[in-house]
């Protein structure tokens, strides 16, 4: 009896994080008043202001990562911006050509789908060497060949405090994207309405000293390419000052 009993509770368990796993996390992205200055650094007032989109997990089963991660998002008239801090005490990565492929080293990575119908997203990856990988994909894993679109008004920049050489010794490094609207070309409002909702996920890779993949929401497979599993992005009326 005790054996079934404690089998059952595992089993409980093991159901109640699968349950929470599932979900679908949403984040409410403000406004910003003034355009954000693309130089990496995240210190002015209104990336304070903005909310963390919440923690970031392992991507593979949605359970607590030791790896700290953290997001925010704003956005304004012409686009949407992102900032990541991404906690490294190694930080790694040897791509300097633009549309490489980013993702087999160390990288942050944007998914967004502004409509399911027809199901075209837009994938962004930025290292830590300021390299950036811009896709327009048509469907799951289908994308217009990497060096035949490249987002002609796309801004970013990444600040590291450590060095890019995969040694110990390093603190952080973190990434501003501005990506402009006239390039989410399914969106049913552009620029949004308060109200929209788009699809989103956000990911992190990390190669050294271990190799970690983790999420906004996780997809539960060994795969980024979910449209499933992305999360929600709602457009608010709330404005936040940039000073």
């Amino acid at each position: 009896m005790k054996l079934l009993l404690t089998a059952l509770t595992l089993l409980f368990s093991g159901l109640s994080v699968l349950a929470q796993d599932s979900r679908l996390p949403v984040y409410e992205v403000a406004r910003v008043d003034q355009p954000i200055q693309i130089d990496g650094r995240l210190d002015e007032k209104a990336w304070k202001e903005a909310m963390p989109v919440g923690e970031f997990v392992n991507n593979r089963d949605g359970t607590p990562s030791n790896i700290k991660t953290e997001a925010r998002i704003l956005y304004s008239d012409k686009f949407i911006f992102f900032a990541f801090r991404a906690v490294d005490s190694n930080i790694w990565s040897t791509f300097k050509r633009r549309d490489e492929h980013l993702w087999l080293e160390e990288v942050v990575e944007v998914f967004l789908q502004a409509s399911a119908q027809p199901p075209n997203y837009i994938e962004l990856e930025v290292n830590p060497l300021g390299t950036m990988l811009d896709i327009y994909l048509l469907d799951t894993r289908k994308p217009i060949p990497y060096e035949s679109w490249n987002s002609k008004d796309l801004k970013w920049a990444v600040k590291v405090d450590g060095s890019v050489d995969g040694r110990d010794g390093d603190r952080e490094w973190t990434c501003e994207i501005a990506l402009p609207f006239v390039d989410v070309v399914t969106a049913p409002n552009n620029p949004p309405k308060p109200g929209d909702r788009w699809r989103m996920n956000l990911f992190r890779v990390e190669r050294k000293p271990a190799v970690a993949e983790v999420a906004w929401s996780p997809t539960l497979q060994d795969d980024f390419h979910v449209l499933p599993r992305l999360g929600e992005l709602v457009f608010s009326d709330r404005v936040v000052p940039k000073q």
